[in-house]
């Protein structure tokens, strides 16, 4: 799609101006360099996000105001309350009565850059509430669910799924990360599509000097769905290993040889992974998680440092570079790291798409014959 286009991303829980890198950061980006207009709104943001502890609190005196930032249009619409989900009968049932009415809560800039796009891609979970506001205040534009995790895994409120699947006519097309998520989406049949992992070469170009003083590393990136218990129970089984722990959202206390660090930048992660002797993806068991042994990113970035993975059994799919663990099972968790360590250096090489590829796939799937669900 060669004609320039307006996009606009609208997101519940990522701002395109934090340290993380999602998929979605990823996707913005490369439309970005395709040489689309882009936009990126951060939504359900408010008091309750110092509470929570957000990764976007660091852009609180930036709040409610349009910013470029890298050629992107951000805005992160900062509010007195948000909608959450909670298991509490009470808290559960005043949320399904809050989120219509956080759906239509005015606001001029966000409405302005939603009528203005061509297409709009709501990433998966909370986002989905504002479809209907969508089509209201941009009636021509195309809209795209981008589904990277199943809603039930990463526990969004029961009213958005409702509200997905009653506002599913009007999505123009689903793009998901994996074909395993595909019966959640039964409503949209004849519009599903698949857009995979890419990998940006030239960010792993100039990745830096090694950061470990020697001897066996094995890191964990990220906070999806984060395990302590692995952690806890694998590492005092191995205290020739150091274990490097990067923004995992949650404090715990670990055991001597597991090193916590913060959230970082992207690119300061890259040394971390490369320089690794393994890399963990150390999920809780959650409902559906079986999609991601083909959606789970950092599963994909170990793999193209050519690093054994040490996984739960869900996230492993047919790969013969992961080692699954039932999660909670010291003895199998165990099993899985040793397994991981004796495959070392025999990892062989995959090639990815780079992120414009993707990002080519999420806007025009039909395009492409890999797309197909």
């Amino acid at each position: 799609m060669s004609v320039r286009k307006t996009v606009v991303f609208l997101s519940a829980y990522h701002d395109y101006r934090t340290n993380k890198r999602a998929s979605i950061h990823q996707v913005c980006s490369a439309m970005a360099k395709l040489g689309h207009g882009v936009a990126f709104i951060s939504m359900r943001f408010s008091l309750l996000s110092k509470w929570k502890g957000d990764s976007r609190l660091i852009l609180s005196d930036r709040a409610n105001r349009l910013e470029m930032f890298e050629g992107i249009k951000c805005y992160l619409w900062r509010t007195a309350f948000h909608p959450f989900a909670s298991n509490n009968p009470l808290l559960k049932l005043t949320m399904a009565m809050l989120f219509p009415l956080y759906a239509r809560l005015p606001n001029k800039t966000v409405d302005g850059l939603l009528a203005a796009a061509d297409y709009v891609i709501i990433e998966s979970s909370v986002a989905a509430i504002f479809i209907r506001r969508i089509r209201k205040v941009a009636p021509s534009a195309h809209i795209i669910y981008y589904a990277t995790d199943r809603l039930d895994t990463v526990g969004a409120h029961p009213f958005v799924r409702r509200q997905l699947e009653v506002d599913g006519p009007l999505i123009g097309h689903v793009s998901m990360r994996s074909p395993r998520m595909a019966d959640d989406f039964s409503w949209a049949s004849g519009r599903l599509f698949r857009a995979e992992f890419g990998i940006e070469e030239s960010e792993f170009a100039d990745i830096g000097a090694n950061p470990y003083t020697g001897g066996l590393n094995a890191v964990s990136l990220g906070s999806m769905l984060f395990d302590p218990r692995f952690f806890e129970s694998v590492a005092p089984a191995f205290p020739h290993v150091t274990f490097h722990v990067i923004g995992c959202g949650i404090r715990f206390t670990p055991p001597p040889n597991v090193i916590v660090y913060d959230e970082m930048k992207f690119k300061d992660t890259l040394p971390y992974l490369k320089y690794a002797t393994i890399g963990i993806a150390p999920y809780h068991d959650a409902p559906g998680t079986e999609y991601l042994a083909d959606s789970s990113l950092k599963l994909a970035q170990f793999e193209y440092f050519r690093l054994p993975a040490v996984c739960p059994d869900f996230a492993t799919g047919s790969n013969p570079s992961r080692f699954g663990y039932r999660t909670g099972d010291a003895a199998s968790m165990c099993n899985a790291l040793e397994a991981a360590l004796a495959k070392v250096g025999q990892v062989a090489p995959r090639k990815f798409q780079s992120w414009e590829d993707v990002a080519a796939r999420v806007l025009a799937p039909k395009e492409f014959s890999d797309t197909a669900i």
